[in-house]
């Protein structure tokens, strides 16, 4: 293999690939990049067994095929070439690979690509398949990911539930068993099978970060064992989960006690100081709703704050005082984009729930987030 290449083009490409080369792993091969020389193309994948990302460059010179396993310091080594152009030629016999920029020379010792593992990256008529622009997608997914559990304890809670049913309504639900995301997506003039799928939040994580609030098109293909992402030169490969998710459709309570309606941002503004002097293990705040405001305490062993904004509107009853988790109550305000925010409350002990819709480019987005409250002695506040 011999190719010359613009180092920023490498660069663009493998700092996208490198999200899917896995820190820790026995496995000598998947710890290195592959990297594939065929017709026109520069091909490019990383693999961590979970998730794989392929990346297709045809801005190269090429002067002869190959293909080769590089270690990860190839990156590193690019970042620190001195010059724009690199040369890289690879033996066939030993996959011994020079690397030259300017006058620095780099020798890497690669490795056999027959080793490195292939998943199918390529597109097939037999797949379901749905369309998002690439802003749409990254906007329902950073109202679902947040949600998703760390928790190693509970492997189910730490994927996202992915489901459509006959009624051809899409749902992305995440929970890590304190607070729920749930989105609800139609699509129109778009006919899919109903299924039930679980996709790892990691994955869905690594994808929001690699696309933009741009109106390009990201390709979602899918069947029970994969989901495949496909956006402007990179193939995003990721396996499905076992699905043990419970069903949790039916979770939000058909009525509330208290229903408000506030401006979004001066109360992720008022939450964000309380989260200042937020005490305890759980990092309580208390809320408590009169006629026409919500009041806002937090205290801790180093001081304590309260805080009283105007509602837009309140219907039902007044509540005394609610307890939460500051940061569980906080995460949905920085994903909904709306000027004002209506959260439902039932009391005390019941779930607190926020309501938010939207007109998308494929349809209507209906958002609800639901956060349990802490049950404590008021004196541990």
């Amino acid at each position: 293999m011999h190719i010359l290449a613009n180092k920023n083009v490498l660069l663009e490409n493998l700092n996208i690939v490198q999200k899917s080369i896995p820190l820790k792993t026995t496995i000598s091969t998947i710890k290195g990049i592959l990297i594939i020389v065929k017709g026109e193309e520069l091909i490019m994948v990383g693999n961590n067994l979970e998730m794989s990302i392929k990346a297709i460059s045809n801005d190269i010179q090429i002067f002869k095929e190959g293909e080769v396993v590089l270690p990860v310091e190839f990156i590193e080594i690019l970042k620190q070439a001195p010059d724009e152009n690199i040369e890289i030629k690879i033996s066939e016999d030993d996959f011994r690979t020079e690397i030259i920029s300017g006058q620095a020379n780099f020798i890497l010792y690669g490795m056999n690509p027959e080793d490195f593992p292939l998943v199918g990256f390529e597109k097939n008529t037999d797949r379901e398949r749905i369309d998002y622009s690439a802003q749409e997608l990254k906007n329902m997914l950073k109202k679902i990911t947040f949600a998703v559990s760390q928790d190693d304890s509970k492997p189910s809670f730490k994927g996202v539930l992915f489901e459509i049913d006959e009624d051809n309504n899409i749902f992305f639900i995440a929970s890590d068993t304190y607070r729920l995301a749930h989105l609800k997506t139609t699509l129109n003039n778009k006919d899919l099978q109903p299924l039930r799928m679980l996709i790892p939040g990691k994955s869905l994580n690594e994808i929001m970060k690699i696309i933009d609030d741009s109106h390009d098109t990201v390709e979602c293909t899918f069947t029970g064992s994969d989901i495949v992402f496909y956006y402007r030169q990179f193939i995003i490969y990721s396996r499905l989960m076992e699905n043990r998710f419970p069903n949790l459709n039916n979770i939000f309570p058909s009525t509330c006690a208290t229903k408000i309606k506030i401006n979004t941002r001066l109360l992720e503004k008022a939450v964000s100081r309380a989260s200042l002097l937020a005490g305890g293990y759980n990092h309580m705040i208390s809320l408590q709703i009169t006629e026409d405001a919500l009041e806002i305490y937090s205290g801790s062993e180093v001081g304590r704050m309260n805080e009283k904004l105007p509602l837009s509107a309140k219907e039902g009853d007044d509540l005394p005082e609610i307890m939460l988790n500051v940061r569980y109550f906080s995460d949905p305000l920085r994903v909904i984009d709306d000027e004002y925010v209506e959260i439902e409350f039932n009391g005390a002990y019941g779930p607190c729930i926020f309501n938010y819709q939207e007109t998308m480019e494929n349809g209507l987005l209906n958002y609800r987030y639901l956060v349990l409250p802490i049950k404590i002695d008021k004196k541990d506040l």
